[in-house]
């Protein structure tokens, strides 16, 4: 009798297609399926095998990865968040050594948190390792001293270094002296030792008072640009011509002012004669902010009243001499945004700009994250991030290899 032989059965096409390449997905597939994950999930997704891992650790993937998650650093309920700016997902979370308040601001891979108090110690954080680099308490005189401005990072690109600045202003004992401002830097990271072993330096004066809002200044590759100010006392100013959205620029390599400040766009368009300069001020310098968007200094200019909109001007030549504005962006703003004509405090500030075109914005008033579309004249809102007390965009590379 024959042995009986078995047939063997031929896959359907469906079997070949789940099967094939041993159940592997094709490494460009692969590639495409984990760049639509958040940052989070592919960090745990490295343990699956050594070729996941190789791939998402790759500088290539991470830069490809950026591109499509744009993040979000913030801070709320006491922690610093990273959160992926369009899908709203936390990826990152940590708590610093202090209560933050409103100061926060980030370079490179890390964020910088201003404690609540001036005698508690502030944050340098990496969240992409959840390591607190250094803490710090600023160069506090123990008397006289009415402001304090948040503190601003720096990175210097020719030497590595990341320095930290600040300023305070004070009246002396009494209020009765006339304001002095005292402006310091210090090194956080490649010289100047951690912790209790940094040392700040007191830098020559400013042309004149330098802001201490959170958004009247921004660092661009290792320069400081910070609107000019008025003191709290207005009668001891001298500086009767002195422009809205004027800025002084401090170099953090030489830690030097530069010695002629930067006129901002609004200036060069108003006509006004000489006895006008003092009202000039006073009608539009709380509507003007510094941004820092696409690696360029821009000014937000926010012209209030029934046609509620926001100039955005950028610098196309960074020469101080030149200063030579364009301006990019004009957004409507919606009618509720006359609800704050009154405080003369601008509440929308540009963040980022999509590759689409659309403008990622940060109600500063009703901590709300909204995109503004210029070809629609259009505004959503991003409801998923809100009641954060300060943002950033966070520029650091989450999927850095282990």
């Amino acid at each position: 009798m024959e042995p009986v032989r078995r047939r063997r059965r031929r896959k359907k096409p469906a079997d070949d297609l789940s099967l094939g390449n041993d159940g592997v997905l094709p490494t460009e597939v692969l590639y495409d399926v984990l760049l639509r994950l958040p940052a989070n999930a592919i960090c745990r997704l490295r343990v699956v095998c050594r070729s996941w891992r190789s791939l998402t650790s790759d500088p290539g993937f991470a830069t490809a990865h950026a591109s499509r998650h744009p993040l979000l650093a913030g801070v709320r309920d006491r922690e610093v968040r990273v959160v992926d700016l369009l899908s709203g997902d936390t990826v990152r979370r940590m708590a610093p050594a202090a209560r933050p308040r409103y100061g926060m601001n980030s370079q490179l891979d890390l964020v910088c948190i201003s404690a609540f108090s001036t005698h508690e110690r502030s944050s340098l954080l990496n969240p992409a390792t959840g390591e607190v680099i250094t803490t710090f308490l600023p160069d506090w005189p123990e008397k006289g001293t009415d402001v304090m401005s948040p503190f601003l990072l720096g990175h210097i690109p020719s030497t590595g270094q990341l320095k930290a600045f600040y300023s305070h202003l004070r009246r002396g004992e009494g209020g009765f002296d006339e304001p002095v401002q005292t402006c310091y830097v210090a090194k956080l990271i490649g010289g100047g030792g951690g912790g209790s072993g940094i040392r700040w330096r007191a830098t020559r004066s400013p042309p004149a008072f330098v802001g201490s809002g959170l958004r009247d200044s921004v660092v661009i590759e290792g320069v400081a640009y910070i609107l000019l100010t008025r003191s709290l006392d207005n009668e001891a100013d001298i500086l009767d011509d002195l422009e809205p959205d004027a800025m002084a620029v401090f170099e953090m390599t030489t830690e030097k002012w530069r010695p002629a400040a930067l006129r901002g766009p609004l200036s060069s368009r108003l006509t006004g004669a000489a006895d006008e300069k003092e009202l000039v001020y006073y009608e539009h310098r709380g509507n003007v902010r510094l941004a820092a968007v696409d690696g360029c200094l821009v000014t937000v200019d926010h012209n209030r009243g029934p046609d509620c909109s926001m100039d955005l001007w950028f610098l196309v030549d960074m020469d101080v001499d030149k200063g030579i504005w364009t301006k990019r962006y004009s957004l409507r703003c919606e009618t509720r945004c006359e609800l704050y004509e009154s405080s003369k405090s601008s509440d929308s500030y540009p963040l980022l700009v999509l590759d689409d075109g659309r403008i990622v914005m940060w109600e500063e008033v009703t901590h709300v994250l909204r995109v503004y579309d210029p070809r629609a004249s259009k505004w959503d809102d991003i409801t998923t991030v809100k009641n954060y007390s300060s943002v950033s965009i966070y520029r650091g590379n989450l999927l850095c290899p282990l």
